[in-house]
């Protein structure tokens, strides 16, 4: 992983996003780039439409360098401050359109209430579903540290070997365990656990690494996946599936209250289509 792209729109729950990404692209040697996407016709932070363009974009250029002075950490002693990108457009066609020339994106949420269903605006919705690399929803009062224990919630088996690899990659070396949650819907019987049934994926290269696979039964997916993540004390929790409707299921406000059970876990999204 070399390069993460952090959408910001100077807000604390951005900048809390841009500290996570910041610790996380240290532990993983890869850079950090701040981008701000914004359309002056229907920018909030512009009330006044007759303000020239080039004015206007250079308010935001200054506001962009103010956010990146500002929440960039030192290390050893000096700020380096990161590379930014101003562009004009809709922020999240924007921020779909250059992720594929980035291997992470990291956004925040407010971590109020809902973790998908309040605290994702439209913009990070669309991200999410989109983005043609993975992109990691930080909740606002999220702080980066050891992610040891990996939640993993896929809906095709096949696809955890394949994805396996790159969430190491962002998750840095400190995992211990990996969770492979798999939910079989009964609607007429409680949660229960019990050993999956599917074949392991071969992990040969990882042989200090922990594998748990899991079967659960529950009445609805995102809530069977979520508390066992409560119950695993899981650090991440990681979508990841080779078929969108899993991921259109998961953003569907019918579900998404579920997920108000782990606001303070950030959650990897990630797709292989196949």
């Amino acid at each position: 992983m070399k390069k993460i792209l952090v959408p910001t729109d100077f807000s604390e729950v951005a900048a809390n996003a841009y500290r996570f990404a910041q610790v996380l692209s240290e532990r993983v040697g890869a850079h950090t780039e701040l981008l701000h996407a914004y359309h002056p016709s229907f920018d909030y932070a512009n009330p006044y439409l007759d303000v020239p363009a080039v004015e206007f974009e250079q308010i935001k250029q200054e506001l962009l360098q103010q956010f990146a002075e500002a929440y960039t950490d030192a290390q050893g002693g000096v700020a380096v401050l990161p590379k930014t990108r101003l562009n004009i457009g809709f922020a999240a066609e924007e921020i779909v359109r250059l992720s594929e020339g980035y291997d992470l994106i990291v956004m925040g949420t407010t971590g109020q209430g809902n973790l998908l269903e309040r605290a994702f605006g439209s913009v990070s919705t669309h991200v999410a579903r989109f983005a043609k690399c993975p992109v990691l929803l930080v909740p606002r009062q999220c702080k980066c540290q050891s992610i040891e224990q990996v939640v993993f919630a896929s809906s095709h088996p096949e696809a955890d070997a394949a994805l396996l690899e790159p969430v190491l990659d962002i998750a840095g070396g400190d995992v211990k365990d990996v969770h492979f949650v798999h939910v079989e819907k009964q609607a007429h019987l409680p949660y229960h656990i019990g050993e999956a049934m599917h074949e392991k994926a071969s992990y040969a290269g990882h042989p200090n690494l922990g594998i748990h696979a899991i079967e659960i039964e529950c009445p609805d997916v995102q809530e069977g996946v979520i508390q066992y993540a409560d119950e695993a004390g899981a650090d991440m929790i990681v979508t990841g599936t080779v078929q969108r409707s899993f991921l259109d299921r998961l953003f569907h406000k019918s579900v998404t209250r579920q997920m108000a059970f782990h606001t303070e876990v950030p959650l990897l999204v990630m797709k292989l289509d196949a």
